[in-house]
């Protein structure tokens, strides 16, 4: 399993958004969460790249109400931030990059859905 695979896994597990859990696009109905991959750099050094890299991953709650997408957005900081191995991928503390969860809500054609979104700093081997 890839750190992709074992991200997802990992939210999923903590039943975030009921496991409504994606990559890249919201599938469903509401909440879901949706994962985004901002950069993936690949550092070098002088012999190889190394064994463990930080991933910055925007992570997207949506919701029905701020209240609820707010709370979905930091159930997902408080699952996804601990160090540990999980589904086979040694994951390092992540961390809330600035400017911390915004309101990136906007108008459907069904109505105004809201989004807290934050971008968390995954370190993973």
């Amino acid at each position: 399993m890839d750190w992709m695979d074992g991200l997802r896994a990992r939210a999923k597990a903590a039943g975030l958004a009921g496991g409504n859990v994606e990559w890249r696009e919201r599938k469903g109905g509401l909440p879901a969460l949706v994962l985004t991959v901002v950069s993936d750099p690949r550092p070098l050094n002088l012999k190889s790249e190394p064994a463990n890299r930080p991933s910055r991953v925007q992570v997207d709650a949506w919701a029905a109400s701020w209240g609820a997408a707010e709370a979905l957005a930091s159930a997902a900081i408080a699952a996804l931030e601990g160090a540990g191995t999980f589904y086979g991928v040694h994951f390092g503390r992540a961390v809330v990059l600035d400017p911390g969860v915004v309101d990136r809500g906007e108008n459907t054609e069904t109505g105004f859905v809201h989004r807290a979104s934050c971008d968390l700093q995954i370190w993973h081997d």
